[in-house]
This record gives structure tokens, sequence and C-alpha cells, in this order.
């Protein structure tokens, strides 16, 4: 009976019956020989993907937070102020090329689907490189600092990238915590100075 309700007319949602084509920028297309897929190649090909059908682009992976796990040097230009908003320039575009695409995309009729991680961030943050600096300070709290047991680390918790989750804090007893790569320390949600900044990015 769940499944005949679920598949009922009147839960259909707006994405039902669109066909959606996920695009990872930093292979999709190349315009300016550097190697690596950028914006441009994205928009160069829009009139494209509307002729093949397509109803909503999911642009997977392209911020620099989520890309640590890529190497991609740029993760280090990522700024206090914000997680995403440096995103065009991993890919060596002007900041309004995020905003061009999006009003590009909408006068064909093609929505658009941004993966946005808050879950963690990048450790070149600005955020992380304070709660290094001070593991007991203010910083240290948007994050997961906790105290080894016995030069072990707090726990058996496996990240899932494999091995331990707990990553030693330089010239401390201390561990951070990263589910992930540990490039990417877990963000501590139950701050909440730390919420609202998450807040004021994602409504930016």
């Amino acid at each position: 009976m769940n499944t005949i309700k679920n598949l009922h007319p009147t839960n259909k949602k707006w994405w039902h019956d669109k066909v959606a084509y996920q695009i990872y920028p930093k292979s999709f297309l190349d315009t300016n020989g550097d190697g690596i897929g950028d914006l441009r190649g994205i928009i160069s090909k829009l009139d494209y993907l509307k002729e093949l059908g397509i109803d909503i682009i999911w642009r997977k992976e392209f911020d620099q937070t989520i890309m640590a796990q890529d190497l991609l040097a740029d993760a280090a230009k990522a700024k206090e102020e914000g997680l995403i908003r440096h995103i065009s320039f991993s890919f060596h575009d002007e900041p309004l090329a995020i905003k061009y695409i999006i009003d590009e995309s909408k006068k064909r009729g093609i929505s658009i689907i941004m993966d946005l991680v808050i879950n963690h961030c990048s450790d070149k943050h600005e955020w992380f490189k304070k709660a290094l600096a001070d593991p007991d300070g203010e910083y240290a709290d948007y994050f997961f600092f906790r105290e080894g047991k016995n030069g072990n680390p707090p726990s058996n918790y496996r990240s899932y990238f494999g091995g331990s989750c707990w990553e030693p804090v330089p010239n401390s007893n201390k561990y951070y915590l990263h589910m992930f790569a540990k490039e990417q320390p877990d963000l501590n949600w139950e701050n909440p100075t730390l919420l609202q900044k998450l807040y004021d990015m994602i409504n930016w």
C-alpha cells in the first residue's frame, strides 16, 4: 500500500519526470588548455545539453573543500568568510561565472543542482588553522578535538576512507575528527556560532 501511495499523482514532485545529467567540471571540458575542465566549458555546451533533452544539470563536487580528496592545490584559497565562495577560482574563472551559468541555464529551462557539503571544511580553512594554533580555544569547538587515551586515539571509530577517523594534533595529546579524508576535519554543528556562520554561507 505504501508503494502505491507513493506513486499517486498527488505525491509527484517537480523532478520526477525530468532528465538529469551529472557533470564533474574538472573533467567535462577544458577551454583554456590547462588540462582542467572549467566553467566556461559547461557554459559552451548548454545549448547542446538542451538539445539532448537535459532538464537538470547536477554540478558534481566542484568546490575547494570537497576536492581536497582530489589533491586540488587551490584549496588553500578558502577564506574564513565562506566555505564555497571561492568556488570558481578552482577553475581559474571569474566569480561571476557561477551566477552566469545559473542564469544561462534558466533561460534554457534547465535547472541546476549543486552539491553543498557542510559536514566538514578544508584543513586549509582559516577556522581550522586557528583551531590547531589553540586546541583549547574558541575555534577548536568549531570541530571535534578530543584527548587521546593512553597514547591512542579517543576511540576506535573508522574513517569512511579507511583507517582511524582521528588525526593527531601536533604538540598535543589531542586528536581531531575526520569521518572522511584527514584534510576534511568534521564541523561541530552543536556550536551555535559555527551553525549561524553556515546558515549565513548557505543564504549567501
